[in-house]
């Protein structure tokens, strides 16, 4: 456990604009605090509904953002160690499905996040509106995360990295679960007490938001004293 917390804590560069690999990271970081800032928002007093709504409009948008270039720098991964085109290729081909599908959950996301706001603007808005991350968004995210735990060679592999790609792709698909579970909370009404369904969702998406960040944060930059054997296998 200590020694998973050192390789979790080592020092990051939290500005670094200049690197793909800073924008993917950043944009889920802020988007996974803003998805958590959303679900505790309905618990405190006299916060607009619509407020809570662009919270979450705004972090889904950094999700299709981080997700979009995420995309983009995985069809340009270089694989030295592989051997030869037909390999980097398969691993390009086999990352890419993955993150075009992750693509997929985050627009999911903000056409849920987008409807929800027009809805709530609307004249015959209902005096109640909980946003929950959309289910289909939810399995696809659950779905890209355990493509991507299953290769060698993610996206998410950062040069230098400490953190093993297998636990961050873990920590999302717990993430992504917790999300389908947020969005099965929207049953909860026809089953059981009202009352519950709010706080269930709120849950699930809190939880989802956490395990999120805690794999996003490992994706910023390390500051250069800190990158020593580094894998020669990707950069």
């Amino acid at each position: 456990m200590s020694n998973m917390a050192h390789r979790y804590l080592v020092k990051r560069r939290l500005w670094a604009p200049q690197e793909g690999d800073w924008w993917i990271a950043s944009t889920f970081i802020v988007g996974s605090i803003l998805f958590a800032a959303g679900a505790v928002l309905p618990t405190l007093p006299r916060v607009p509904s619509q407020t809570i709504l662009s919270v979450y409009l705004i972090g889904s948008t950094l999700y299709l953002i981080g997700a979009t270039v995420q995309l983009v720098r995985g069809r340009h991964m270089a694989i030295h160690s592989a051997s030869g085109p037909q390999a980097v290729r398969r691993f390009a081909n086999r990352n890419s499905l993955a993150a075009t599908i992750q693509v997929a959950g985050a627009i999911f996301f903000q056409v849920s996040a987008t409807g929800d706001l027009l809805r709530f603007i609307s004249p015959t808005h209902q005096d109640r509106i909980l946003w929950v991350p959309d289910l289909t968004g939810a399995i696809c995210f659950v779905v890209a995360s355990a493509m991507f735990f299953s290769l060698q060679y993610p996206i998410q592999h950062r040069k230098g990295n400490p953190m093993s790609d297998r636990t961050l792709a873990l920590l999302n698909i717990w993430g992504s679960l917790f999300f389908v579970a947020s969005a099965i909370g929207t049953y909860v009404p026809a089953l059981t007490e009202e009352s519950l369904y709010p706080k269930l969702a709120n849950a699930g998406t809190f939880i989802g938001a956490i395990f999120f960040l805690v794999s996003s944060i490992p994706g910023l930059p390390l500051r250069k004293s800190n990158i020593e054997n580094n894998s020669p296998d990707i950069k």
